[in-house]
C-alpha cells in the first residue's frame, strides 16, 4: 500500500462516515474490471469519464461526495489506486473503531477450551479491542496454535515450543 493510497483513504474517511458506501464502491470496481481500465485510459476524454462517473453514481445511489472523489481521482490519474485506497480505508476504519483481526493457524480444528484460552490471551494483549478471528487449518503444524495479529506472530505451536526449548538448552 502506498502513502498516496493511505492519504486518499484518510480523505475518504473524512468524507464518508459509513463503511457501507465504500464497501459498495469496492464491489463495483472488483466486479467491473473494465470500468477501472476505462477511467484510467488516457485516450478517453476527461468529460466522458466524468459522465461515466455521473451515470454510475446515479445508478448505484452514491452520494455527491463519493462521485466527486471519483472525479478527483480521474482528474489526477489515480483511479488505478482505487482498490488500494479502499483497503487503506478499511484499515483506517478498523483502527478508529478499535477492531483487530487475529488469524489462528492450527493443525486441526481446536477444542473450545483452547479457543477460549487463546481469546483470553488476545484480550490481555489487546485490551479494549474488538477482536475478530479467522481460523485456518494448517496440517504441517504438529499441534498447538500459531496466532497472527497484523505483523505480530505468537507461536504457541508445538514446533515453536520445541524451538524455544532448543534455544534454552543450547545457550547454556
Amino acid at each position: 500500500m502506498t502513502q498516496r493510497a493511505i492519504n486518499y483513504a484518510t480523505a475518504l474517511y473524512e468524507l464518508t462516515p459509513g463503511k457501507e458506501t465504500v464497501d459498495q464502491l469496492r464491489t463495483l470496481f472488483e466486479e467491473a474490471a473494465p470500468l477501472a481500465e476505462v477511467l484510467a485510459d488516457p485516450m478517453i476524454p476527461l468529460a466522458k469519464k466524468h459522465q461515466i462517473i455521473d451515470d454510475i453514481a446515479r445508478e448505484a445511489g452514491f452520494p455527491a461526495n463519493i462521485k466527486n472523489f471519483l472525479k478527483y481521482l480521474c482528474d489526477h490519474r489515480d483511479t488505478a489506486l482505487l482498490l488500494n485506497i479502499v483497503d487503506a480505508y478499511d484499515s483506517l476504519w478498523e483502527e478508529k473503531h478499535n477492531i483487530i483481526h487475529a488469524e489462528l493457524l492450527c493443525a486441526k480444528s481446536p477444542e473450545e477450551s483452547e479457543v477460549e484460552k487463546t481469546m483470553d490471551f488476545l484480550h490481555r494483549e489487546y485490551p479494549g479491542k474488538d477482536i475478530q478471528t479467522s481460523l485456518q487449518v494448517q496440517e504441517d503444524l504438529l499441534g498447538g496454535i500459531l496466532i497472527r495479529v497484523g505483523h505480530t506472530e505468537y507461536d504457541r505451536s508445538y514446533e515453536g515450543r520445541l524451538r524455544q526449548l532448543e534455544r534454552k538448552l543450547t545457550v547454556r
